[in-house]
C-alpha cells in the first residue's frame, strides 16, 4: 500500500530541487512513499538533472510552464499514496519523525483534509504560513506601501495571525501551499487545485472547499521544517514605492485575487 505521494513542482529551480530530493533521500522514510517531480518547462536543464541523478523518481515534464495549479494537478493524476504532500523545491525537512508524526495525525483525524506543518525560515524564526481570509483590501496592502499605515497593519496582522501563537495546533482558514499534506479520498472527491488559477490562491482556494465539505483545515505545529522562501512579489521595482505594482508577480497575485473573489462568490451564493 502506497502510504504517501510527494508531489514537488519545480521551475527554474534546479539547485534547489536537487537539495530537496538529497534531503528527502538522507531521512530513510521508513513506509512505502513515492516522489514525483513536475518539471515545469524549466530552461535549467532540471528534467535532466533529475533524469541523470534520481533515476528512480517520476519525473513529468511540461511542454510549456502551466503555473502552479496545473503544475500540480499533473503530478496528483498521476499519486497513488493515501496521502499527498505538495511541496516547494524549498523546502527542507530536519527529521524522519515528523512525517510519521503528521501521517498518525492523519490517520487519526479522518476529519481534516488538509495539513500544514509549522514552517521556519532559515534563522529558526517562524514563518507565517497560517492565516485568516483577506479583506479587499489585504493584497494591496501586502504589495505597496500602504501597507506601513496603522490600519493597514491591523489588518495585516489580522491576516498573518500575529496574535496566535504557533506552537499550537489549530484549525484555521488558509495553509500556506509550499508544504501541504493533503487526503487523496478528498481529492479524488472534491477535485485537485483550481486550474484558474496560475500562481496564487489555488491553496486557499482548496482549503475554502475542505470547510465547505465538512472538513478540518489544520496547522499543525509539531513539526521542525525550514522553508527557504523568497517573496519575489514582494521585491522592490526600479519604479520604488507604488511601482511595486509593476512587478509580474504581484500583477500575477492581483489578477489571481480577482478570479478568487468571482469563485468566492460563487459560492456564496450557492449557501442562499
Amino acid at each position: 500500500m502506497m502510504r504517501l505521494s510527494i508531489i514537488i513542482l519545480n521551475y527554474n529551480t534546479c539547485n534547489l530541487l536537487r537539495l530537496c530530493l538529497q534531503n528527502l533521500k538522507s531521512l530513510n522514510l521508513d513506509f512505502a512513499y513515492e516522489i514525483i517531480v513536475v518539471d515545469n518547462a524549466s530552461g535549467d536543464k532540471s528534467a535532466q538533472m533529475v533524469k541523470e541523478n534520481f533515476p528512480q523518481i517520476k519525473l513529468i515534464s511540461s511542454a510549456k510552464n502551466l503555473g502552479h495549479a496545473q503544475g500540480n494537478n499533473l503530478g496528483i493524476k498521476q499519486a497513488q499514496g493515501d496521502y499527498l504532500l505538495i511541496l516547494n523545491t524549498d523546502i527542507i525537512f530536519k527529521q524522519r519523525q515528523d512525517f510519521n508524526a503528521i501521517l498518525e495525525y492523519l490517520d487519526q483525524h479522518p476529519d481534516t483534509a488538509i495539513l500544514g506543518p509549522r514552517l521556519t525560515n532559515g534563522d529558526g524564526t517562524i514563518q507565517n504560513s497560517c492565516y485568516r481570509p483577506y479583506n479587499f483590501f489585504t493584497p494591496i496592502y501586502r504589495r505597496t506601501p500602504l501597507g506601513k499605515l496603522s490600519f493597514a497593519r491591523q489588518d495585516l496582522a489580522r491576516h498573518l495571525m500575529w496574535d496566535f501563537d504557533h506552537q499550537l495546533n489549530r484549525e484555521v482558514s488558509w495553509l500556506l501551499g509550499a508544504c501541504l499534506f493533503v487526503r487523496r479520498s478528498f481529492i479524488l472527491e472534491f477535485g485537485a487545485f483550481n486550474p484558474d488559477f496560475f500562481l496564487y490562491f489555488a491553496d486557499y482556494e482548496l482549503c475554502d472547499r475542505a470547510q465547505q465539505q465538512g472538513y478540518k483545515v489544520i496547522y499543525y505545529a509539531n513539526a521542525q521544517i525550514v522553508h527557504y522562501h523568497k517573496r519575489e512579489s514582494a521585491q522592490g521595482s526600479i519604479w520604488g514605492g507604488f511601482g511595486s505594482i509593476l512587478n509580474y508577480t504581484t500583477r500575477t497575485h492581483l489578477r489571481d485575487w480577482l478570479k478568487y473573489l468571482t469563485i468566492h462568490n460563487k459560492y456564496d451564493k450557492a449557501k442562499r
